[in-house]
Order: structure tokens, then sequence, then C-alpha cells
């Protein structure tokens, strides 16, 4: 039997949906991204299904923010350490060419060191060849002074008409010769003719050692310029290190510059991806104030009504077809939600579109058709059946009914779906005992 008060519940509903839930310091999005307070003003179920299905919305927003900033972030971080790399490969090529640097200017120095030598060696061959010529000068003037006294011999065979004089002179190849084949030469001391020969043999050394001299001169002028020639070629291929050098140096500058740049725009991101985090946080904060607010909402209008709601005596109906009896996440501890799971979901395959029922007779105080892909229950609907107990029907793909309206049992009040936070087709089907979750199948009959 099934008794019905619908006048008296219409005029219990339509007292408890204008029921003012005072809302005091409430904080909301200001547009500038950070929370801000606006006046108290009361709201209504729908005014506080709005707010959470807005909060949804903007947390997801924020959520797309996040990511993308996190996206950003990793793509500034790959180009960051791509500088990088290239900072500590152009940082080797600096190293190996100061190295070279280094070594050239080391030959540098060795080579001017060895021009140094050269040149003290030019310098004292120069004053040894003038040593030479001043012992030759100083042998010269003694021979000479020999060759007067010759003339003088000469002189005196002259006078004396010596018939020798002739023969000697024209059997004689130079007046040394004459000195040695003149008879007269014979009455000449033995010391003074070997002095004469000496002075001979120092002459003729003298000149070989200045020709000699003269000779290593030339061949150390030579090396001189030997060894300039190879400094300036040292000089040449230091000189292109350096231009090297300062072309890496250059490089690296840039690459810092690059380096610095993507760690302003990763610090800046970051500091963006915290001040969305903490929107997030206020926005969720507010979410979860008005979810409280609609429940206590929806617990006051059920307070009311209780009283003067009738609802069915028998027994409560399963929510779908019978055919649907698969069970994918039972009430309590669900380990892959990591929390507690507040009803039961019926799942089994072709499910999408199926009608759902309501599970007893009562009235609908929530039919929620706005929602956030990807977000809490969706679309859908809950039933107050009075004396404390309320039906949810999650994740629809249709609503058929409306606020206030009563239905039946076994009336059809929803379509299946997988809006909100669904990974496929099933029902979140959940019953309230005076606001509190309990598990349905202690209560509605699985067939």
């Amino acid at each position: 039997m099934k008794r019905r008060t619908s006048g008296i519940l219409r005029g219990v509903t339509a007292a408890a949906l204008c029921l003012a839930v005072a809302v005091s310091g409430k904080l909301i999005d200001g547009g500038n991204g950070f929370p801000q307070p606006i006046r108290s003003f009361a709201d209504t179920q729908s005014d506080l299904q709005q707010k959470i299905a807005d909060a949804d919305a903007k947390i997801k927003e924020i959520e797309q923010k996040i990511a993308a900033a996190g996206t950003d972030i990793e793509s500034n971080k790959e180009q960051q350490d791509n500088y990088w790399n290239k900072l500590v490969a152009t940082q080797e090529k600096i190293d190996l060419v100061n190295l070279s640097v280094s070594n050239k200017e080391d030959e540098i120095e060795a080579k001017e060191a060895e021009i140094a030598n050269v040149e003290l060696r030019i310098q004292d061959t120069e004053f040894r060849i003038k040593d030479k010529e001043a012992e030759i000068d100083m042998l010269d003037r003694k021979n000479k002074d020999n060759i007067y006294r010759f003339g003088q011999i000469i002189h005196a065979m002259y006078i004396t008409d010596s018939d020798d004089y002739l023969s000697i002179i024209a059997g004689s190849a130079d007046f040394y010769d004459i000195f040695v084949r003149s008879e007269i030469m014979k009455s000449v001391k033995e010391q003074n003719l070997n002095f004469m020969n000496m002075l001979l043999a120092d002459i003729d050394k003298l000149k070989d050692d200045e020709v000699q001299l003269e000779n290593d001169k030339k061949q150390l002028q030579a090396d001189k310029i030997t060894l300039e020639e190879e400094k300036d070629e040292l000089l040449s291929q230091k000189q292109e290190l350096d231009e090297e050098k300062k072309y890496y140096n250059d490089l690296n500058s840039g690459y810092w510059d690059e380096y610095n740049t993507y760690a302003v725009k990763i610090q800046d991101l970051e500091t963006r991806q915290a001040n969305l985090q903490y929107e997030k946080k206020v926005t969720a904060e507010v979410r979860e104030k008005a979810q409280r607010e609609l429940e206590e909402e929806i617990r006051r209008a059920q307070e009311r009504a209780k009283h003067n709601t009738v609802y069915d005596t028998g027994e409560w109906a399963w929510p779908v077809s019978p055919s649907f009896t698969l069970i994918t996440t039972n009430f309590g501890y669900d380990a892959w939600r990591g929390g507690n799971h507040g009803g039961i979901d019926i799942g089994n395959s072709g499910m999408m579109g199926a009608n759902i029922y309501a599970s007893k007779g009562g009235e609908v105080i929530v039919a929620k058709t706005t929602y956030v892909p990807g977000y809490d229950y969706g679309m859908y609907v809950v039933i107050d059946h009075g004396s404390g107990y309320q039906t949810l029907y999650a994740h629809c793909s249709a609503i058929y009914v409306s606020v206030g309206q009563v239905v039946n049992k076994g009336d059809c009040i929803a379509a299946v779906g997988a809006t909100g936070w669904a990974t496929g087709p099933h029902l979140h089907f959940e019953v309230r005992k005076d606001g509190v979750r309990i598990d349905p199948l202690g209560v509605v009959p699985k067939p």
C-alpha cells in the first residue's frame, strides 16, 4: 500500500528550497587570481550547486594552467640543460686552446732565447774578428819593419856591387824568398830567421782564423734569420689561437646569457605554479565549504520533510535492471582511490544509457545537470525518502526528473553514464541515513 501527501510535501519542499544559509566572510576569486572577501548572502540549493560547479570548473582550469606551467618548466629545463652541455663543451675547447696558447708562448719564449743566444754569439764573433784584425795589423807592422830592414840589406848589397845581387833577385819568388836564398842572409843570425818564419806563419794562421770567423758569422746570421722566421710563424700560430680563444669565449658568454635567461623563465614559471597551487587550494576550500553548506541544506530540507513524507512501506528496489548486478567497487575503504568509497559502483558492460530507477518513493531534492568533466559526481540525482533516508544516483548521462518532483519506487529518474570522475559507464549508488553514508547493500537487496 502506498500513501502520499504530495501537497504537504511540495509545501515543505518549497519551504526547504527557500531556506537561507548565511555565508559570512566567504572567499571567492576576485578576478585577479586571489581570494577576495565579499558580503554575506543566502544561498539556495541551486546557488550552492552552481557555486560548486563554478569551483570545479575553476579548479579544472587552474589544474590545466598548472600542468601547462609544468610542461613549460620541463621544456625550459631541457633547453637550459642543452645550453649547459654547450657550456661544458665550449669550456673544454677554451681549456684546450688556453693550453695550446700557453705551450705556444713557451715555444716563442724558447725561440727568443735561442735568437738572443745567436745574437750574443754573433757579437762575440764580431769581437773576435776585430781581435784577429788587430793581431794581423800588428804582425803586418812587424812584417813591414822586417821588409824595411831587408831593403837596407839590399841597398848595402847594391852599394858593395855584390855579384850575387842580380842572380838572387832573379831567382827569388818574393822578398821573403830573397831573405832565404840570399848568401848574405846566411850571415843573419838564426834567431832572426826563425822570427821571420814565425811571423809569416802567424799571419797566415790569423788570416785563416779570420776567414773562419767570417764564415761562422755568416752562418750565425743565417741561423738568426731562420730563428726569427720560426718565431714569426709561432707568433702567427699564437694569434690564430688567440682568435680561436676569443671565439669560444664569446660563444661561452652567449651560452651563459641563454642559460640564465631560461633560469629566470623557470623561476617565473615555478612562482606562477606556486601561485596557481595556492589559488587552487583557496578555490577547493570554497568548494568544500559550499559542499558542506549544500549537504547541510539538504539535511535541513530532509529534516523538515521527513515528518510529513510517508514513503513506501515495502522493500527497497534495485536501482537498475536486475540484469545488471556486477559491483565493481564496494562500500568502504578503496585502496585504488586511497580513501573511503561512499557507495557501490554497479558497472556491467553494456550499461551506457540504461534506465536508473528510484529505489523507493520520495521527493527529488537534487537534480544536477551541470558538471565539469573528470570531477566529482558529474550529473546526479538525490531523492529524500523521509525518516532520514536519502539515495544518490551519480555519473548519469541524462536526468529525467527535477527538484521538488515526487517519484514512486521504480520510476525512471535518469540514465547510466560516465560523467564527472568516472573511468567508464556505471552507476554510483549511495544510501544516506541522517546525512551519513551507509552501505547500500545493508538496505537495498541485490537481485
